[in-house]
């Protein structure tokens, strides 16, 4: 009975581990006028967040931000975002990572170099409408 255990929990740990390690490979968007128009939405979203943590402005850290995101992130919340980026001094540079094909999304990486450290900001946003923010992560 213990040696069926012990099959039965490793097969399941090995079917779990194999799962964890299949990801779907990213799709990129291809230079062109398609991916361009992207980055023109997206580089001045990325530059209204930089600025609205840095200034510590919510309205201008928020002005892409879809209904879902404006509900997400509230004022009360960007305390904690403050908190976490005031040790990194301000931003010196800000390079174009990737822009991923994400089914009805698309997400734009950026390398954000500050006096202490890189953060990349990915951003996410509609296909229907690239000037709106649907997402944000801080890697």
């Amino acid at each position: 009975m213990r040696t069926r255990l012990v099959v039965i929990v490793s097969l399941l740990s090995a079917i779990i581990l194999s799962a964890c390690g299949m990801q779907a490979t990213p799709v990129y968007v291809e230079e062109g006028p398609d991916r361009d128009a992207i980055i023109a939405k997206t580089d001045v979203i990325v530059s209204d967040l930089i600025s609205g943590i840095e200034n510590k402005n919510y309205d201008t850290f928020s002005s892409h931000f879809s209904d879902v995101m404006l509900n997400s992130i509230k004022t009360a919340d960007m305390e904690k975002i403050y908190t976490t980026f005031d040790p990194l001094g301000k931003s010196k540079s800000v390079e174009l990572v990737n822009v991923q094909d994400a089914g009805n999304y698309y997400a734009v990486r950026y390398k954000v170099t500050y006096d202490k450290k890189v953060v990349i900001y990915r951003i996410v946003v509609d296909k229907a409408d690239p000037g709106v923010q649907s997402g944000l992560w801080f890697e």
